[in-house]
């Protein structure tokens, strides 16, 4: 497995509320994209990283999935029990997408609008799902398909750490191919480029995966760079 990790301010933003981390002897790579007024989203983000690493550690007896939900959820109440404590961090929170890799097994936990990308055989797949107003909205089919892209209701997340005292978390189970790579990403990636644009810079420089993450976060800036832009690429040989 080959594994890099990028993180960039973008050029509109004066800080950068992303948060990454790569473990590869645990196979557990994160990345969130913190919100909140002041300093707020930059500490709950780094909160939710150093909360989850934490925890992993505390409960490495426990089963994969079990571990990596319950880091999750103290993760949750740290940042809420924070933010009710300073007033210049309430209603902080953060999205989280935490990627835990065993073997040919990958199990993705997601809350809020960083996501996952599947790369397999010249084809792009997304694994996770937003929790945005516009996802509502498109299920409930208020929007259509055609009408997501730049909707100002996908920044409107339905679901974060450190908003409520219980948190959802999505899960996913994949199986893992011999070259397939591995896309986590916060939302100022997949707000200036398309699934296809990213496939085919991953695709370009798929023998390089620095060269292949600095081309998308550059293509990002390119095109705006009004979020911050942080991402995980992993290729698995």
């Amino acid at each position: 497995m080959k594994v890099v990790g990028i993180s960039d301010v973008g050029l509109v933003r004066q800080k950068n509320e992303d948060a990454f981390w790569i473990d590869e002897n645990q196979g557990l790579f994160l990345v969130c994209d913190g919100m909140g007024g002041h300093r707020g989203g930059e500490v709950a983000s780094h909160m939710a990283v150093q909360t989850i690493i934490q925890s992993m550690k505390d409960n490495s007896s426990s089963e994969a999935q079990q571990r990596l939900v319950q880091a999750i959820e103290t993760a949750n109440q740290a940042i809420l029990k924070a933010g009710l404590e300073n007033e210049h961090l309430f209603e902080m929170g953060t999205t989280v997408t935490a990627v835990l890799v065993d073997g040919s097994r990958l199990l993705v936990a997601n809350v809020g609008d960083s996501g996952v990308f599947l790369i397999r055989s010249n084809t792009i797949r997304k694994i996770t799902r937003d929790h945005t107003l516009a996802e509502e909205m498109l299920s409930h089919g208020i929007l259509k398909p055609e009408e997501m892209r730049g909707n100002a209701y996908n920044h409107i997340l339905t679901r974060a750490l450190g908003v409520d005292d219980q948190v959802e978390i999505d899960i996913f189970n994949e199986e893992l191919l011999p070259g397939d790579i591995l896309l986590i990403y916060s939302d100022g990636l997949t707000d200036m480029l398309i699934p296809d644009e990213i496939l085919e810079i991953i695709q370009a420089n798929s023998s390089d995966l620095e060269i292949a993450a600095d081309r998308l976060v550059r293509k990002a800036l390119q095109k705006g760079g009004f979020d911050n832009v942080t991402i995980v690429l992993l290729c698995f040989n």
